[in-house]
C-alpha cells in the first residue's frame, strides 16, 4: 500500500493499544466451534473450553496452522486440524498423537490472552495487564432504559481513533448529517466543555438539532430543538448521551482496531422514552443512515494514523475543534503514538 505508514509506526500504534480491552466478536455468534478473529494485526481464535471463553493466538505451536480450523474435544480441549495437537484452556498442549509415548515438550503451548464478556460482546486485552476497565455502558443494565439490538457493522477502512473522532466531532453535523443531526443555517460551533473524569475524556455541549420525531415513526416537523450532549470517550469507544425534550437517548459506539487501517464498529442504543420495542426498527434505520454518511468521509481521511499535534499536519481550529484537540492530546499522554 503506497500511502501506508512506516512499519515502525504501525508497530508502535499496536503496542500503544495492546493494554486496552477491545471487542472482537458478538457473543451470540459463538457456537460450539472455534471462531477466528483479528485484533491489532494479530490473528486470534475464540473458543469455549470447560464453559469458559478462551482466546489464543490462532497459530498451532507445531507447524503454524490455524487453530480456528480445529475442533473441540469433549468441550474441554481444542484440537488442531493438521496433526491433532490438542490444547487446554491455558494454552498448554496436552496431547501430541504422533508421540504419545514421549513427554510433551515444555514449549508446546500457545499464548493465551485475557478475555471477558460484556454488553453482548467478547472482549480481549493483548497486554499483560489492562490499562483500564472495559468501557462503561451503565444504561445496558438500567431497567429504565430500553435497548435496541446490538449492531455490528462491516469493517471500516480507517484507524480506530479516526472512527471515534468522527463521532466526537459535532461540527460536521450540519454538513454530513443535514436535516438529521444538523442544520446548515446554524453551522456555528457550540460552547464545549471538555475535562477528564476517571478513565474517560468528557465533552459536553448544547446545540440546536432537527426535531427527528421520524425516528419513532412520527411526522417530521422540520423544527429545531435544543439538545444537550455529554460524550464519554475512551481511546476506542464513545458513549453519546443526548438529553432533549423527549428524554435521554444514548448511543454507545465502540471501535475495535482490527488493523491500523481496518476497524470493526459495534453499536448499542438505549432510550428512556418511547419504550415500545416495535419502534426499534426506526431507531436502527436512523443510525444506519448516520453510519453510512460518516463512513466514506472517515475512510477518506489521511494519514491513516493521526499525525502528532506538534506537526500541525491537521489544522485544528478553536473553539470548534476543542474536543478533538483534547482527545488527541490525551492519546499522546496515554502512549498511543502517532505517525
Amino acid at each position: 500500500m503506497i500511502d501506508a505508514p512506516a512499519a515502525e509506526a504501525i508497530a508502535a500504534y499496536y503496542r500503544g493499544l495492546e493494554p486496552f480491552w477491545h471487542p472482537i466478536a458478538v457473543l451470540s455468534d459463538l457456537g460450539d466451534k472455534p471462531q477466528a478473529a483479528r485484533l491489532l494485526g494479530r490473528p486470534l481464535v475464540l473458543v469455549r473450553l470447560e464453559g469458559q471463553l478462551c482466546c489464543f493466538d490462532d497459530v498451532c505451536r507445531h507447524l503454524g496452522s490455524a487453530l480456528s480450523l480445529g475442533e473441540l474435544v469433549d468441550g474441554r480441549h481444542l484440537r488442531c486440524a493438521y496433526h491433532g495437537w490438542t490444547y487446554d484452556r491455558s494454552g498448554r498442549c496436552v496431547d501430541i498423537p504422533a508421540r504419545r509415548d514421549a513427554p510433551i515438550p515444555r514449549d508446546a503451548r500457545v499464548r493465551a490472552y485475557q478475555v471477558t464478556e460484556a454488553y453482548g460482546l467478547a472482549w480481549v486485552c493483548l497486554g499483560e495487564t489492562a490499562a483500564a476497565a472495559v468501557p462503561e455502558f451503565p444504561e445496558y443494565d438500567d431497567s429504565r432504559f430500553h435497548k435496541t439490538p446490538l449492531r455490528a457493522y462491516p469493517p471500516w477502512r480507517a484507524s480506530a481513533p479516526r472512527v471515534v473522532m468522527g463521532a466526537l466531532d459535532d461540527t460536521h453535523f450540519p454538513w454530513v448529517h443535514e436535516g438529521l443531526l444538523g442544520d446548515r443555517s446554524h453551522p456555528e460551533p457550540p460552547d464545549h466543555k471538555v475535562y477528564r473524569e476517571g478513565e474517560t475524556l468528557v465533552s459536553t455541549y448544547t446545540m440546536l438539532q432537527p426535531a427527528n420525531a421520524s425516528i419513532s415513526g412520527q411526522d417530521v416537523s422540520g423544527e429545531l430543538e435544543s439538545v444537550t450532549y455529554t460524550n464519554y470517550v475512551t481511546p476506542t469507544t464513545i458513549r453519546l448521551v443526548k438529553e432533549g425534550p423527549a428524554g435521554t437517548y444514548v448511543v454507545w459506539h465502540t471501535a475495535s482496531p482490527v488493523a491500523f487501517d481496518q476497524t470493526m464498529v459495534y453499536l448499542h442504543m438505549a432510550r428512556d422514552f418511547d419504550l415500545d420495542a416495535d419502534h426499534d426498527r426506526g431507531y436502527l434505520d436512523f443510525e444506519d443512515v448516520i453510519q453510512s454518511q460518516d463512513r466514506p468521509v472517515v475512510e477518506s481521511q489521511r494519514p491513516w494514523l493521526l499525525p502528532p499535534l506538534s506537526s500541525r499536519l491537521l489544522l485544528y481550529v478553536r473553539p470548534a475543534d476543542l474536543p478533538l484537540i483534547a482527545f488527541q492530546k490525551w492519546l499522546e499522554e496515554l502512549g498511543i503514538p502517532q505517525i
